[in-house]
């Protein structure tokens, strides 16, 4: 893709990611109502790159997040357990996925591991009652952001 290309796709993402509230995988962009046709007629090598830029377009995304608590948890859980972060977004990528055991298992492990950062988040702001609700109901928005369908976790 050209440097256009790119920044097209970018602005895709941003546009779904602002109006759906969640980053769309490659799947999601195949089945997109108008983007559909030029995302499902790429070849292999064009839908390895496109998602190697959503991958990009994540990173960055992460990383925007640091001026607030709770992006800097979801920040240090990105990059303290990056193997786990990208299986379970892959696993991510069609409801279809989501009812398999591995993506119970791999969810498991993410809600673990969410939770006690949500612990470390509500400790730190546990004399600021006002807004704990707040902080924690944005911690989970960006959660479904990168995980469109942690809720599907059992």
């Amino acid at each position: 893709m050209d440097e256009n290309q790119t920044k097209q796709l970018f602005t895709i993402l941003s546009n779904i990611e602002e109006s759906r509230k969640f980053i769309p995988t490659f799947s999601d962009l195949a089945q997109h109502p108008v983007f559909w046709i030029h995302f499902s007629q790429m070849k292999a090598e064009e839908k390895s790159e496109v998602n190697n830029l959503i991958n990009t377009y994540i990173t960055d995304r992460v990383h925007s997040f640091h001026k607030t608590k709770w992006g800097q948890l979801f920040i240090r859980f990105f990059e303290s357990l990056p193997e786990l972060f990208w299986r379970f977004r892959q696993l991510n990528e069609n409801t279809d996925t989501a009812s398999s055991a591995e993506f119970q298992t791999v969810g498991k492990q993410v809600e673990s591991e969410l939770f006690r950062l949500e612990w470390i988040l509500t400790d730190k702001m546990i004399n600021q009652e006002k807004g704990l609700d707040k902080v924690v109901e944005s911690f989970y928005n960006i959660v479904y952001t990168f995980f469109p369908r942690f809720n599907m976790i059992d």
